[in-house]
């Protein structure tokens, strides 16, 4: 009985030791997607556009921002990196349906973007890229976008402003 009492808690100090080591995730619960890309506007890199990750498709043209996971803005070299957890949400809401939307003003003067709005174009991507734990295993490339072109959904946001 001593015996395989003594067993029990060396196999729990090993597994906790071993867990450690190999980067477990803590709590299952925890969700994650990572997505990187590059920006355009015809043969610039654009700078300034606005990436956002959202924990949930939204089909309207109006962001749920409680459902943001991460936001970021293009450099001057158009990349970006938007990563994101669920460790903020409720057990109830830990599944990712990634979902990003792109706010720019490419070929846009300041009158015409007050005005009309910025462009915004939203994007589902794949279920497969999304991990386990809070820190991303995966990253979803995107690849090179030029956003001079009209991409179906695109619509006009004339709420949105950078500050969001």
């Amino acid at each position: 009985m001593k015996f395989l009492i003594l067993l029990a808690i060396v196999l729990q100090v090993t597994l906790v030791y071993c867990g450690s080591e190999l980067d477990v995730p803590t709590n299952v619960h925890n969700r994650s997607m990572s997505i990187k890309g590059q920006l355009f506007c015809g043969r610039k890199p654009f700078e300034g556009a606005k990436v956002r990750l959202f924990r949930v498709y939204q089909p309207n043209a109006a962001d749920n921002i409680a459902e943001l996971l991460d936001v970021k803005n293009t450099y001057i070299t158009g990349m970006f990196q938007v990563e994101g957890d669920t460790s903020r949400f409720p057990r109830t809401k830990t599944e990712i349906q990634p979902y990003v939307t792109i706010h720019h003003n490419c070929n846009m003067d300041n009158k015409e973007t007050s005005n009309q709005g910025y462009k915004r174009i939203g994007v589902r991507l794949p279920e497969d890229y999304v991990t386990l734990g809070t820190k991303a295993r995966k990253v979803y490339d995107f690849g090179k976008l030029n956003l001079e072109l009209e991409f179906p959904g695109e619509t006009r946001d004339t709420k949105f402003t950078f500050a969001d």
